[in-house]
Parts: C-alpha cells; structure tokens; sequence
C-alpha cells in the first residue's frame, strides 16, 4: 500500500508540473492545434469481497490508472481553396474540410504495485484457458487461437481512438474514418445508446469508468443531408447515413467476466479452481476453454443505420432510425457435437499436448523423464503440469441484430422542464436461457446427443425522462441546479412460461452455472455420487431475467464558487431492489488541473445487471491535466 500510494502522488505531482494552460496552435493562422486531457486516478475498496474469488477487503487498491488522451485537429479548408476554380473540381470544393486525430491510452499499476492478490490471480494454476477467434472449429479446437493475457488488457492498452475528415459542401456533411455516433441516450449507464460498444473491463461503464472514456470508436463513413428548411410543420429535416464495412471493422468489446480473480471481474470460480467442478474435470483427458468468437470480416458483418431527424410544429425534435449494431453484452453457447470425452480417449490422435494454463507445451514428461503416453499427464522440463488434452469450448457469442428506434424531445410550460421520450425494438436478438445454451449433456456420450443453440428474443426498451433547472436557496444561494430524471424499461416480447430467459450466464450467489445431479431417464444419474455424465444447467441456479425491467436514474448537478467547485450525484433505482447511489465532486484548482472525488456504492437484492458489483463500493480519486 505504501509503494502503491508513493508512485501515486509522484503521478499526481507530474501532472501538477505543467504551465498555464493554453491551446497550442502550430500556426500563426491557427489552423492546426493539439489538445491533451489525462489523469491519474486510484480506486479504493470500501467493503469486503461477498464471493470469492476475487478477494479484497477495505482499503485495498483496485486500480491506478493514469489514462491519456492527446488530441490534433487541422482546419484545411485554406488549403484546398484551389479547387473553387479548377476546372471539374469547383462541384466538390468545400465549405469547410477538416482533420481530426485522437489517441487513447492507459497504464494501470494493478500488476506491479497494486494489491498483491491481483498477481496472484494473474500466476494461478491451473485455470481456463481465455482466448478469442473468429474460426473456433479451427483454432479454438487446437489450442491454436489468441490467448487473451489479461495484464495486456487489463494493466495497458493503446489504440487509435479518432482519425476522420470532415466534408461540408452545402447541404452536405461527411465524416469519413475513426469515429463514434450516439444516437440513442445514456444519462448514466449504457442502455439505448448502443451503435457503438463500450468497454467493459471496469465493470460498469458511466460508474467505473467515463462512458466517452468506455465507447469504443468504429470505422465508417458518415453522411448527414439537410433535406428542408421548412415542409410544412416540419422545419430543419436531416437524414444521416452511416455504414462500418465488415472486411474493413468487426471490432466488439473483450468480454472479461472469464478474467477469474480481478478487481472487476464478475465474481465466480474457474471451473478449473472450482471445489466442486475441479475433481470430476481434472482427472480427465479435458481442458476448458472460455473463447470470445469475433466476427469474421466479411460484408455480412457489415454494420449500417440511417435516421431521420426534424422539428415538428417548431417546438417538438423528433426523431427516427434503424441501424444494425453488435449486442455489448455477450452471450454464451456451449459447443457441442461428438463428446470431447469420448473423443480424447477413442481417438487420442487428435489431442492437443499442453500446460496447466492452457498453453501448447512441446514436451511432457513422466516422472522417469519420458514423454508420456497419449492420453496421459505428466510435467514440463521447466516444472508445470501438462498433459494430453481436447477443449470444452464456451463461446462468448455477439451477433448482428436490427434495431428500430425512435424519439421525441420538447420543452413543456406545465412542468417548467424538458419531457424526453424514446423506444428501440431490438429484433429478434440473442438471448439466454440454461438448458438451450449451456447444456452439459452436449458434451458426455448418451444416445441421440443434442445440440446447444442460441434462442432469440424481441426487446422492448423504453425511456421517459424529465430535465429541469431549479433554485434551491438553501443548498446554493447563487446558482441553478440541474435536474436529470428518467424511467427506463425493457419489456421481453417473446418471453413466456415454456421460455425461461435469464441473464446472460450468471449465476445466482454460490451457486454453479453447472452441477452434477439426476438426470430423468438416465439410470447412471438417480443416485449420488454423480459422475461428470450427469452435468447439468440448472434454470434455478442463473439470474431471472423478468419479462418486464425497470429502473429510475437522478442525477443533481450544480456549482459554486464562480464554477470552480462542481458537485454532482447520480442515482439509479431498479424496482426489483437494486441501487448506485454515486456523488462526485471536481474542484478546478486551476485552469488546467482539476481534482476529483468520487464514492460508488451499488447494492442489490439479486445479481443482475449493476448488481453483479455490490460488493466493489469504493473511493475514486483522480488529478485530470487538460491542456485545451
């Protein structure tokens, strides 16, 4: 802890170091400028760890990010004057031509100075192995696929975030390149806002991390025509158009609820380290394998959407669209086919020789220092367990889905605020339910063995919000406070009795997503002890997904002392008995350097959705220097 919070203030002090700020313009014309936001940020558990693992306790470091964000924009609108008067150009010259360049980056000490459990769980053996692939039937089967590391995930990342130019040519605007489109709301949390995904390895995106800081940006071309200035009672009718090619971007998020014993993994045990999976899945020829299945970059993979955009009778925005977007949340699938269990013994052939983590080994050898016998375990020449072994694949799967949307905003006088209303009908998207994703028997030898599918379902999602500003004398003398209000909901069209959707693979507190027990008509499973032949996928033991969801968000805004202090609380309440409840508080200490506090605190009656986190409640404190 002492190490950790020294190497913390010396962060903090260096982002202290900087001058006035100012924009930094590269050109007496001020064209060309950079840009820079970063931060160093530590994260503090205030409560215990509920299941285990991970485990933690109060006061111990969930993470020190130190988080950049440079930025570069060109404005060569100048520079391209040439073509008003070149012939054959003069029909394109622009209006206005732009370029835009963004960066986003972070390193996160959790690996090298943090609390030391996070070491611990990054070395621990055995375990599952985590991967990603878009050819599982090639790859995955052979232990040949990308291993997904999580201290590169998890402890830094760099990618490009922004990288577009701007087109404006009368009634024309066209973005071409790295970019995020927003079309649907996220006042707190993700929830309509869903072209683009975000990321998910803190947890909770707008909680745990910035929801801007979380999306994930896509490649595509953009194009927004005004249609009409007046038709009508309509006035201002835009149309905007944009596609993600599939051979040129598939990009989704990294599903981490496989990362066992992180700081924001969902809480679980690797069925490998699991006391009451690991005897009956040890002994055998098998290794699990938890593999996100990326999408091919194929045209079919193509992402696209268009909307349309006005004001009616001058007073209401409305708006309209359809796009095809990739679900953030993923969905599992348990591969079946012909049993790996008879496989790995009747045709020993096709296993794979690898270490207790998962890894391809070249060598294995018994204690005499022979190589070992297919099928057969041994140790490695530098001392790790291994053996001859064939994968039981989960597949984390996100799939294209169809979504129609449409909203509308207006100011009303008789509640003195702005009414926000919005729904999104989600077509027939990937859902859950046990026994059709996860059924264990797919993979033991029985007579007319089934497979495992993913069921579909139609959603509903639905959004009412009210915003006003206010004064309250008596919490601030001289400014306004904002008020963010919204019911959300999600209906589940196609859910029924002899339909029992949960949530996407979690299971209820100490229970397992498998367990051994009777089967019915299976004479090998009426009496305990039950052998790995009689896994199953209890409905009972997974998260109810109800037909009907709600939640409430709140969010109180305010400042004082000239805009200088900037407090702000957010709460959100699930009527099924689940709550955030985060205040935060920014003090501009100067122009350029800023220091925020934030608390989080999420608890919940069943672990669905936020609640999955109760038990992360902690302290945020960061240093943000902007130069801008």
């Amino acid at each position: 802890m002492r190490s950790s919070l020294g190497r913390l203030v010396l962060g903090l002090a260096v982002l202290g170091a900087g001058s006035a700020a100012h924009a930094y313009y590269l050109d007496q014309s001020r064209n060309f400028d950079v840009r820079l936001r970063t931060y160093s940020q530590v994260a503090i558990a205030t409560e215990s760890s509920r299941e285990s693992p991970p485990t933690f306790s109060p006061g111990d470091l969930f993470s020190q990010r130190n988080f950049y964000n440079p930025e570069f924009d060109a404005n060569l609108t100048n520079y391209v004057g040439w073509t008003r008067k070149a012939p054959g150009f003069s029909l394109i010259a622009p209006d206005e031509f732009k370029f835009h360049f963004g960066w986003w980056g972070f390193y996160d000490g959790m690996f090298d100075y943090l609390s030391p459990q996070w070491r611990d769980a990054l070395r621990a053996v055995p375990r599952s192995r985590q991967s990603s692939s878009d050819d599982i039937d090639g790859e995955t089967t052979r232990f040949n696929d990308e291993n997904k590391n999580p201290r590169n995930i998890l402890g830094k990342r760099n990618r490009i975030n922004e990288l577009y130019l701007d087109f404006s040519k009368g009634r024309l605007f066209t973005r071409i390149g790295r970019q995020s489109i927003a079309w649907g709301e996220a006042d707190a949390i993700v929830f309509m806002d869903v072209i683009n995904n975000f990321d998910l390895t803190m947890g909770v995106p707008g909680i745990f991390m910035d929801l801007e800081e979380a999306r994930i940006p896509f490649w595509a071309i953009r194009n927004t025509i005004r249609l009409v200035d007046q038709w009508g009672p309509l006035s201002s009718l835009f149309a905007d158009m944009y596609m993600v090619p599939g051979p040129i971007d598939t990009t989704v998020p990294l599903t981490t609820p496989a990362f066992f014993g992180f700081p924001y993994s969902q809480p679980g045990q690797d069925p490998l380290r699991n006391p009451a999976l690991a005897p009956l899945i040890k002994p055998l020829p098998l290794e699990v394998v938890l593999v996100d299945r990326l999408p091919k970059n194929e045209w079919s993979e193509t992402r696209w959407g268009a909307r349309l955009t006005s004001v009616l009778f001058r007073d209401y925005t409305v708006q309209g669209w359809f796009f095809r977007t990739y679900p953030t949340a993923p969905v599992p699938l348990l591969i079946g086919g012909t049993p790996p269990i008879t496989l790995a013994t009747t045709q020993p052939q096709g296993n794979t020789l690898i270490d207790d983590r998962g890894f391809r080994t070249p060598v294995c050898l018994d204690n005499a220092g022979n190589p070992i016998p297919n099928p057969g375990s041994g140790h490695t020449p530098a001392g790790r367990a291994c053996k001859y072994a064939r994968p039981v694949i989960t597949a984390f799967y996100r799939r294209l889905t169809s979504v129609a949307g449409a909203a509308a905003t207006w100011y009303s006088p008789e509640v003195a605020g702005i009414i926000r209303t919005e729904a999104e009908y989600f077509i027939k998207q990937d859902a859950f339910i046990p026994s059709v994703n996860l059924n264990p028997q797919v993979q033991v030898p029985t007579p007319g063995n089934k497979i495992n599918t993913i069921p579909k379902a139609d959603y509903l999602k639905y959004m009412i919000g009210y915003d006003r500003f206010f004064f309250a004398r008596w919490i601030n003398p001289a400014n306004s406070i904002a008020l963010i209000t919204a019911l959300n909901g999600q209906w589940n069209v196609t859910a029924r009795r002899e339909k029992d959707f949960r949530f996407n693979g979690i299971a209820k507190p100490g229970k397992n997503q498998i367990e051994a027990g009777r089967i019915p008509g299976n004479p090998a499973c009426q009496t305990p002890p039950f052998s790995i032949l009689c896994l199953t996928a209890p409905a009972k033991n997974f998260e109810d997904e109800k037909k009907f969801e709600h939640f409430f968000n709140i969010v109180f805004q305010t400042n004082y002392m000239h805009g200088r202090l900037e407090p702000r609380i957010i709460m959100l309440f699930d009527v099924s008995g689940e709550f955030i409840f985060e205040p935060t508080a920014t003090y501009r200490l100067t122009d350029y350097l800023l220091a925020t506090g934030t608390f989080a605190a999420i608890e919940g009656s069943r672990k669905a959705g936020p609640a999955v986190f109760r038990d992360r409640d902690q302290f945020q404190f960061r240093m943000t220097y902007l130069l801008n």
